[in-house]
């Protein structure tokens, strides 16, 4: 079975409208289609690059139901906030926490949509601070302005040209320099924020996570001093 592609992915969406919406024949002729489509492609996996991720059409529930996303771990929990905030702003559906899962008002076919949508945001999410915290430099501190970079970026929230970039904190405890000691603490000189809005675009965007990994790692070596 091959990856839906645009087309086939905007179809589905088009067919879901009608098989919830359609009147009279329509609705059946609809779920038939609806059943050849999913039975070629496989709209489980991630989208061709260059996608968008958030392409498509997506539905609300009629009658305010609400299905499961995904369930995150504790420690996830400081960016499940902006796979929510994500999809409330760019596909207009409804979510709430119900504990650690992430629940959507939406029908189920669209609900199939958000768990690839919030595979591919929570996946990028971790896998870029993971490498990024490994920086001489980088403390814990860092940590939300740079998930705020990455959804920004995500989200096409571009700052005004000359606005200050969010503080990055300090507060991390710094060893007492020995007696004679004029070094300084080697780190990154890129501010996070930086650092991470242009790959918060490649993730909207489909580009490999391996690939926007290595951006990365590239980028910040140049920045050790």
């Amino acid at each position: 079975m091959q990856p839906a592609n645009h087309k086939a992915r905007s179809l589905l969406a088009k067919l879901t409208t009608l098989a919830d919406r359609g009147v009279n024949g329509e609705r059946d002729a609809a779920k038939r289609k609806l059943a050849k489509l999913r039975a070629r492609y496989d709209f489980t996996k991630a989208a061709p690059d260059g996608a968008d991720i958030f392409d498509g059409v997506f539905v609300k529930a009629i009658g305010g139901e609400r299905y499961p996303v995904h369930t995150f771990e504790p420690a996830e929990m400081v960016w499940a906030c902006n796979v929510k905030w994500a999809i409330e702003t760019a596909c207009k559906i409804p979510c709430t926490f119900r504990g650690l899962v992430l629940m959507a008002e939406a029908r189920p076919a669209t609900v199939t949509d958000l768990e690839r949508i919030t595979k591919t945001i929570a996946g990028g999410f971790v896998k870029l601070w993971e490498t990024y915290s490994r920086a001489p430099g980088v403390n814990a501190a860092d940590q939300p302005v740079f998930l705020m970079g990455l959804y920004d970026g995500m989200m096409n929230e571009n700052r005004e040209a000359g606005a200050l970039l969010p503080a990055r904190s300090r507060s991390v405890a710094v060893p007492r320099a020995k007696k004679r000691s004029v070094a300084a603490p080697i780190g990154i000189t890129l501010h996070p924020y930086s650092v991470a809005v242009g790959l918060g675009k490649q993730i909207r965007f489909s580009v490999p996570l391996n690939d926007i990994t290595a951006e990365l790692e590239n980028l910040v070596k140049p920045q050790i001093c």
